[in-house]
């Protein structure tokens, strides 16, 4: 068996040769970007020293009801007029009860007009990348759009009925399964209409702060049922660093959320990989053993871990 802990015990999770031993769907943020065009004006974490690391992270945790996230490490603009795809290197998000991926923009209540300030999107998905269906919408009340209600940037961001943000179910629009989200910049209609009931003139584009999927599946399993990847080694998550139990010869690659190689260790022994220096943030981590490969999700934020499989 392999099997997971991490240091101050928040969870144990076994990996076995069926995706049937984990729970019915996995969770995680985006973690790819197939296009971004910038739009008009605001260009707020769109430089290469943020993005796209600043929409891989889950939501702004300084983000509420009152205060819209503006940090650029947390958040990058469209612009007006702007667009981008985003989805998951090895997931698609599968229909299943209630909303299946939410998005995090840095909406807030104005204290002056107790009204929402809104930068809606429009948000289409698609299965290969190439087709996309959009979701209905009013272009009035803004009703389907992204980018209309705040972010509880402390509440669990799986959880629509207390994370914030806007919460989308793509049974309504026929798809059983997709892979990419487009949101495309819907504030420049509200700005060129003064009468519109979310006008503002400050309004400067859609900022996206976070999407994450609530539903998903793995593309494909790595993990052969005839050969079982978890007979090789036990490997054992720490706050501090990875420990190996092996009698196999197997190697692992760390990777950081733009998928840049980080270390890669081979290993016959029991052996351990320092952690310590890492900073928080999401990596992948490829376990490789007898021609067969698993990979792995980590979050890394002060002093927890978090997996994602």
């Amino acid at each position: 068996m392999l099997k997971i802990r991490t240091m101050y015990k928040f969870f144990l999770l076994c990996l076995c040769i069926t995706n049937s031993s984990f729970a019915q769907y996995f969770q995680a943020p985006i973690d790819t970007v197939l296009y971004f065009h910038p739009g008009k004006g605001q260009n707020v974490g769109q430089d290469s020293s943020y993005f796209p690391a600043n929409i891989f992270n889950l939501p702004d945790s300084a983000a509420s009801e009152n205060v819209g996230s503006a940090n650029p490490n947390n958040i990058c603009s469209l612009g007006l007029g702007g667009e981008i795809v985003v989805g998951f290197k090895n997931y698609f998000i599968i229909d299943s009860d209630g909303p299946d991926f939410t998005i995090f923009e840095n909406a807030f209540i104005n204290p002056i007009t107790k009204k929402v300030f809104a930068e809606p999107g429009i948000v289409s998905v698609s299965e290969d990348g190439i087709n996309f269906v959009e979701f209905p919408f009013d272009s009035l009340t803004l009703e389907g759009c992204a980018g209309t209600r705040p972010t509880y940037g402390k509440a669990n961001p799986y959880d629509p009925t207390v994370s914030g943000g806007n919460s989308f179910d793509i049974e309504k629009i026929g798809f059983k399964k997709a892979r990419f989200i487009k949101i495309k910049d819907f504030s420049e209609f509200v700005l060129n209409n003064k009468s519109h009931p979310f006008y503002d003139p400050t309004i400067s584009g859609f900022d996206l702060d976070a999407v994450v999927g609530i539903h998903l599946e793995p593309i494909s399993s790595s993990i052969s049922t005839e050969n079982n990847i978890s007979t090789c080694f036990s490997v054992y998550f720490e706050r501090l660093g990875i420990e190996i139990e092996t009698n196999e010869t197997i190697t692992i690659i760390i990777f950081d959320s733009i998928g840049r190689i980080l270390t890669k260790n081979v290993f016959i022994e029991s052996s351990t990989i320092d952690l310590s220096n890492y900073p928080d943030g999401i990596f992948l981590i490829n376990l490789q053993c007898n021609s067969q490969s698993y990979l792995i999700k980590l979050l890394v934020s002060g002093e927890k871990i978090f997996l994602y499989n």
